[in-house]
């Protein structure tokens, strides 16, 4: 008979086997295998997306937002809620993946995050409505500051990543709190957020690996998009044509959010942060080149620039402190070189 460990291996597979088993099954009875006609590209976009949310800290909404409401021309409102949908299969898919092949996540985080994000994606789906684009252009200009940040602290950096974080205390949990709360408002207007905040706090906060901050950061919005998901669920107001993308999308993203979090799980934290830093170019340069930006979004612009700033200096001087604490000698060796 096969033990636990055969039974945990195995348990992957079984579930994809029955997500795609109980998809073909769906297809057929509603007749819906004709949406492929009109509905390929997003089946298309997400196969880059899926693959992007398994092996980065940016959900597939990061990829499927600004595809779907530039070059698709689909409104900025359904977008959001198609990466929310997506994720909860793609990013479960790949949470199950990861939690299934022992690849090493900070269970702390997660715990401590979740309790941000879920009740956060559920205020903002539900009382947050802010101005088309407002959201999208906030978001990445956090995403440049944090890119020129992580930068300046992984390869100009004193000190070697941790693979768990040390010392933990109630304050580390409320800063995870507290990054998931603004990131679940944030999944509820752009359909991805928590992991790339968690993912900022665990890596310039607490130095920990991008090879433990990713997968983390994938179980994070993973969680955080199925809450969201089920509380659309069963609001009063339709789907619509949501559920075409959703369901031609599906079986895309339940593959390719696994294979983005096994080639993840297999390269080094240099290619994980280079994949990174790519996607914030190109998110970057497509928010900047398709929003148009007049004077109150600008002023906007330049606040958040200095508050994103501010809190990134904030991680980073929390970094260098929690390291002094935890290796003294070598802090005073430093400081007599």
């Amino acid at each position: 008979m096969s033990g636990p460990g055969g039974l945990k291996s195995r348990a992957f597979p079984w579930t994809l086997a029955g997500v795609w088993v109980v998809w073909i099954i769906a297809m057929t009875l509603w007749g819906a295998w004709a949406l492929y006609q009109t509905r390929w590209p997003m089946a298309l976009t997400m196969a880059f997306g899926s693959f992007v949310a398994g092996s980065t800290p940016a959900g597939g909404g990061a990829v499927a937002y600004p595809v779907f409401t530039k070059a698709l021309a689909i409104p900025s409102e359904d977008a959001a809620l198609f990466g929310l949908m997506i994720q909860a299969v793609g990013m479960n898919m790949a949470a199950l993946f990861i939690l299934t092949r022992g690849i090493r996540i900070d269970m702390r985080v997660f715990r401590a995050a979740i309790l941000g994000s879920m009740p956060g994606v559920v205020i903002g789906l539900q009382w947050l409505s802010l101005p088309a684009n407002v959201p999208k252009l906030v978001f990445s200009s956090m995403l440049l500051v944090f890119a020129i940040t992580l930068y300046r602290s992984h390869w100009k950096r004193r000190h070697e990543p941790e693979r768990g974080i040390s010392g933990w205390t109630k304050s580390d949990g409320l800063r995870f709190a507290g990054a998931g709360l603004v990131g679940g408002l944030a999944a509820s207007q752009l359909g991805s957020g928590a992991d790339m905040l968690c993912f900022m706090v665990m890596t310039l906060g607490f130095g920990l690996d991008e090879r433990v901050a990713v997968p983390t950061s994938v179980v994070i919005m993973g969680a955080t998009s199925a809450v969201g998901f089920g509380f659309r669920m069963i609001q009063p107001e339709p789907v619509g044509v949501v559920w075409e993308y959703w369901a031609v999308a599906a079986p895309v993203v339940a593959v390719g959010a696994p294979v983005g979090a096994w080639v993840a799980s297999k390269v080094k934290s240099d290619a994980i942060l280079i994949g990174v830093f790519l996607l914030i170019v190109a998110e970057v340069a497509t928010t900047a080149i398709l929003v148009p930006i007049d004077l109150p979004r600008g002023v906007m612009l330049v606040v958040v620039f200095a508050m994103a700033t501010w809190w990134f200096r904030r991680l980073r001087r929390l970094r260098e402190t929690r390291w002094t604490s935890a290796h003294p000698e070598e802090a005073i060796q430093e400081s007599v070189n």
